[in-house]
């Protein structure tokens, strides 16, 4: 009798550590039906992200391009690469701006202008045609007369050149003399201003030279009287970054001119 209900129990025992089992497993199993469908949503929800970015890059398509307009000083035109820039600045900002569209080179450096630009596409050559979206000139307006251009209507005469090198082209003479043009112009050297104010006839030489490692187009600003050329300053240019130096004789170096 003593073993029959050991024996009960034992059942008994036995049968609730199996349901308990049961119950555990199926708990695991709505855990991982759960963790299944979470991913799902997540699927779901990455793909409706992803459609939506796309509907709205389709939806800019075909809108017109947003323009700009703001004032600036033109600094200089170049025509020389796969596109035609022209450079302007505003404060201690430059700026460039294609300039395929605009086919008038009548800004002078210093000229106050108002620009009209938008955003779009050129394509760098040699980068593997690489696109790259930068400002493209719409307009230009002058809207004021920057120190060159009220020089040539004060000063009404042509500054003189000459230069042994035969090498010169003509637009490449034409870019020098702007710089000339412009640096006495602005010119704080006593000697050079009291020669504007009395409306002496002011030349410059031309040469190149290398120094430090970096190439120059070197003017000599002077005056000839008597059959000689008399330099009151010398400047150079950097080819390459279109800046201004003078010659300090004194302590022989160069000075940015600004």
């Amino acid at each position: 009798m003593l073993n029959e209900r050991s024996s009960k129990n034992e059942t008994i025992k036995n049968m609730k550590i199996i349901f308990k089992l049961l119950i555990f497993s199926f708990a695991l199993q709505s855990c991982d039906n759960k963790t299944n469908v979470n991913k799902q949503k997540g699927i779901i929800q990455d793909t409706i992200k992803s459609t939506s970015i796309k509907v709205d890059k389709n939806q800019t398509k075909g809108k017109k391009p947003k323009f700009f307009t703001d004032t600036f000083e033109f600094e200089y035109y170049n025509d020389n690469g796969d596109y035609m820039w022209l450079y302007a600045k505003k404060g201690n900002d430059n700026y460039s701006f294609v300039n395929d569209n605009n086919n008038q080179r009548n800004l002078l450096r210093g000229d106050i202008c108002e620009i009209t630009w938008k955003k779009d596409t050129i394509y760098i050559a040699g980068d593997g045609e690489t696109p790259e979206i930068t400002e493209w000139l719409v307009s230009i307006k002058k809207t004021q007369d920057g120190s060159v251009s009220k020089f040539r209507k004060e000063y009404k005469k042509e500054l003189k050149y000459h230069y042994s090198d035969e090498s010169y082209s003509k637009s490449g003479l034409d870019e020098l003399y702007l710089y000339a043009e412009y640096y006495i112009t602005n010119s704080k050297n006593k000697l050079i201003q009291s020669a504007i104010q009395n409306k002496e006839q002011l030349e410059y030489s031309i040469e190149s030279r290398t120094e430090n490692n970096r190439y120059y187009q070197v003017l000599g600003i002077g005056y000839t009287f008597e059959h000689r050329f008399t330099i009151m300053q010398w400047i150079y240019i950097d080819v390459e970054t279109q800046k201004i130096y003078e010659y300090d004789i004194a302590n022989e170096k160069l000075i940015e001119f600004k």
